[in-house]
């Protein structure tokens, strides 16, 4: 008895070691595609001298819930079953907008393709291109029995006294301890400073929107912090990104051979870094030196995606934006 029981628990061990294994994989794969994607509407914005948008995990969640519907119901359109549009995702997932608008494609293989035809679309490109937006959440999923086997779903926002900082176009990971660091609400600043890590503040110094910063030589997760003067408040914000020696992106999380008891806490690291760096923006001071609200992240598992369409069937492209909305103050964004 005690042997078979023995005899079981290894199996279920083991069959729990490999189930470990395969979803930190495919969660490292999710978070390197968003970033992927990220980078490559930033491409298209910097080329034509707009700002680059910052992935923002609510965005993220109520994009992914909707390609989901999308490719559930056969029906490629703004309006769910009930009517209800991209402001009520968006403020359900706890996206407090200004501004808002959303791209939907359905039936193209890549994120690549569908990127092509929203650009090569007057709607879509005139929302891809706004200098108005900030943040950036993205959907996408596939079923090879679905009507359109694929569908991609892009949100676009801003929100009131969020600047989010954006290093190498919201890319996952650099080679290169050299990054580009874009500030929003540089323009509106009267001063700001930053700091990398846990060093030292820079001095205040004249607003500037793109910043040039050398990370430490270290590998791994490094943070840029930016704050900004507006007024009688200290907006801060930061973003991370993963410095990696010359290896291939999978070995971000530590998958090199002969690593495997350092693994699980190194992806455990690296899962949470990109959470962070996602959304971790706020206030940190107001006209009366109060506090302000820091907002928390969600969990970034909720974003699904499979990438695994055969054949093309049928594209189809919406586009929408949002009138621009005034949100109740509970949100943070007073």
């Amino acid at each position: 008895m005690e042997r078979a029981i023995l005899r079981w628990l290894g199996t279920t061990l083991l069959g729990m070691s490999v189930a470990c294994a395969v979803a930190r994989a495919t969660i490292e794969t999710r978070l390197k595609l968003l970033h992927d994607y990220a980078v490559a509407v930033n491409e298209a914005r910097v080329v034509r001298g707009l700002p680059p948008l910052k992935l923002n995990e609510q965005l993220c969640d109520a994009a992914q819930s909707y390609a989901e519907t999308l490719l559930a119901t056969g029906q490629i359109r703004h309006a769910d079953a009930q009517g209800r549009r991209a402001d009520y995702r968006a403020v359900a997932a706890g996206y407090f907008y200004y501004r808002l608008g959303e791209n939907l494609a359905a039936g193209q293989l890549s994120y690549e393709r569908a990127l092509e035809m929203w650009l090569q679309s007057p709607p879509h490109r005139a929302n891809l291109l706004s200098a108005d937006y900030r943040e950036l959440g993205v959907g996408f999923t596939a079923n090879d029995s679905a009507r359109y086997r694929t569908a991609w779903t892009q949100l676009l926002g801003a929100r009131h006294h969020v600047y989010p900082v954006v290093i190498n176009l919201d890319a996952f990971a650099t080679e290169s301890p050299r990054v580009a660091v874009y500030v929003h609400g540089a323009r509106e600043a009267q001063v700001m400073r930053y700091r990398i890590g846990d060093g030292a503040w820079s001095e205040w110094q004249a607003p500037r929107e793109w910043l040039g910063c050398q990370l430490p030589e270290s590998e791994g997760f490094h943070t840029i912090t930016v704050q900004l003067q507006i007024g009688a408040r200290v907006y801060e914000a930061s973003d991370e990104i993963y410095l990696q020696s010359r290896f291939v992106l999978a070995e971000v999380a530590g998958e090199r051979e002969g690593d495997d008891e350092d693994r699980p806490r190194r992806f455990e690291r690296a899962s949470a870094g990109v959470e962070r760096a996602a959304r971790r923006e706020h206030i940190v001071q107001q006209g009366d030196g109060a506090s302000a609200n820091q907002f928390r992240a969600h969990d970034f598992e909720r974003i699904l995606h499979i990438l695994h369409a055969l054949s093309l069937a049928q594209p189809h492209l919406r586009a929408s934006v949002e009138a621009a909305t005034e949100r109740a103050r509970e949100h943070g964004d007073a």
